[in-house]
């Protein structure tokens, strides 16, 4: 029997505020923690952040998928999108607070954005096919 369509789009709100800050979140985690998974006993450098680049697409991969399954549509696309430039200001703003400013000429933040948001909407959209897959497998029982 199909979902009525009050039920459908329940909480959608609250929904897309969770896939915001999971991504929003996700960022920071995946710069400082992928750079504290790399830079063990090292100290944080701009050298050793070039070495812990294989773990952030990860983590982001990972919170992309994990907003996928929250959220849906387009709108929860551009959740996605919104919540990882909120994440990018929040790594430019916790930077400076710990004393090691990122530089802040455009193209270099052009870059750190596409280098962080392709992995999480990558995440979202592998998320959402195997949401669609899980909602077929159940309906094809029905």
């Amino acid at each position: 029997m199909p979902e009525p369509p009050a039920n459908r789009y329940r909480y959608s709100v609250l929904r897309d505020l969770i896939a915001f800050l999971i991504v929003a979140v996700a960022c920071p985690v995946a710069l400082f923690g992928g750079s504290l998974l790399g830079c063990v006993g090292q100290g944080f450098t701009a050298a050793c952040a070039t070495s812990a680049i294989a773990i952030s697409p990860v983590i982001l991969l990972l919170a992309g998928m994990v907003a996928g399954s929250v959220t849906r549509g387009w709108t929860g696309l551009l959740v996605g999108f919104l919540g990882n430039i909120a994440g990018m200001s929040a790594i430019l703003v916790m930077s400076f607070g710990v004393g090691e400013p990122v530089p802040l000429d455009p193209i270099s933040g052009i870059i750190a954005t596409a280098w962080f948001g392709f992995p999480s909407l990558t995440g979202y959209g592998i998320g959402r096919l195997i949401w669609r897959l899980v909602g077929l497998r159940g309906s094809a029982g029905a």
